[in-house]
């Protein structure tokens, strides 16, 4: 192919005329015709410019802003892992490749943008090191763009449902488990700290086996092992990334006579770092009050069921019932392990909840649909 010299300039040539401009024979010696494959040579064969991406903060307010070409993630926290796609330009892709350890937060370039059709949406990129292409369908600002995001698994647990009294607070333990009568297995009535020194998992390795226990405190309900209160998915191999946590409820904001107050979830876990045995974790949680933090953690406020019937007693997603999704990353706790589920190198990883009803929520029987997605 013909080398282009740098700093050459192109004029077009419209349809229908000679491929020589009409000029004079010497100028037109002077004036060279490339192809397009002279080009494309001479911006570099279409290569890809690859950049490592350094993100920052959380939210669609990071000054982290990614490349045309692929970005690659090699490092991202709870407090930096947000990054917002390049300005629009139809046609144009752009890639994210994240090898973090953790997954990370993709904004649209400016307010108003869209990702998939959400406008100021976000995407999240798991740090499986597979590429994730976007491709920008509409400018100028605020722009649109498209991707395909990668398939999601979800455990759903069974219903969990708590009798409550107004001016006493309930504090319940469940992973939504039933007996074989169909009866829930709940645990009340135990002291919430140290909280492993009521509820935990004991393991330990001996003739190429584990033995795994799982100890409980006097509680309400009379359970000696705490077994049905966790939960696993030995069918997860090897372990798989929880992505994200969604709570649905009868919880309705007129079921609280202090703004605010709400039913919170906090997840706690169990692995096992080493053949040494279990440890045990607090985890992430989910708010369903309207007012969530805004400073670390990022936890997600509650929000309204907007359409639907209103049942007599109450019943989970009805309109106006309050229900949350949280992403993980946003508020992972140290290890990044506490984020795993399945199988892992020394075990199971386990998880439970306790939910903690406000002593000033009216009296009724509060209901709780937990959804656990992962990669």
């Amino acid at each position: 192919m013909t080398s282009i010299p740098a700093g050459t300039q192109f004029q077009g040539i419209i349809p229908g005329n000679d491929y020589k401009n009409k000029k004079s024979a010497l100028l037109n010696s002077l004036s060279p015709i490339y192809s397009i494959e002279d080009i494309a040579a001479a911006s570099g064969g279409g290569a890809l410019t690859v950049e490592t991406l350094t993100l920052q903060g959380t939210t669609a307010a990071t000054t982290s802003q990614a490349i045309y070409g692929i970005n690659v993630i090699d490092t991202a926290t709870t407090s930096a892992l947000a990054t917002r796609l390049p300005a629009p330009t139809t046609g144009k892709q752009t890639t994210f490749v994240n090898t973090s350890s953790m997954s990370i937060l993709v904004f649209p370039s400016v307010t108003g943008g869209k990702i998939n059709g959400v406008v100021d949406g976000y995407a999240s990129i798991p740090n499986d090191g597979q590429p994730y292409v976007f491709s920008c369908v509409e400018n100028p600002l605020p722009g649109a763009w498209v991707w395909s995001p990668p398939a999601t698994g979800q455990i759903q647990l069974g219903t969990i449902s708590i009798s409550h009294t107004n001016g006493t607070a309930s504090f319940v333990w469940s992973t939504g488990q039933v007996d074989s009568s169909g009866n829930q297995i709940i645990a009340t009535g135990m002291n919430l700290s140290p909280w492993y020194n009521n509820l935990s998992v004991n393991g330990s390795f001996s003739g190429g086996f584990f033995t795994t226990t799982f100890p409980i405190t006097t509680n309400d309900q009379g359970l000696t092992t705490g077994e049905k209160i966790w939960l696993s998915a030995p069918n997860l191999t090897p372990a798989r990334t929880i992505t994200a946590i969604k709570v649905y409820t009868n919880f309705l904001t007129s079921d609280t006579s202090i703004p605010g107050f709400a039913p919170q979830i906090v997840r706690y876990m169990a692995y096992a770092p080493t053949l040494a045995g279990y440890n045990n974790f607090s985890a992430s949680g989910v708010w369903l009050s309207t007012s969530a933090p805004t400073n670390p953690p990022f936890y997600n406020p509650g929000l309204e069921v907007t359409q639907g019937p209103l049942s007599t007693p109450v019943e989970v997603g009805d309109v106006g019932t309050v229900y949350s999704i949280q992403p993980s990353n946003t508020v992972q706790f140290s290890p990044s392990d506490t984020d795993l589920i399945g199988e892992g190198p020394n075990g199971l990883y386990y998880h439970t909840f306790v939910i903690s009803l406000p002593q000033f929520l009216a009296t009724k029987t509060y209901k709780f649909d937990i959804f656990i997605e992962h990669t």
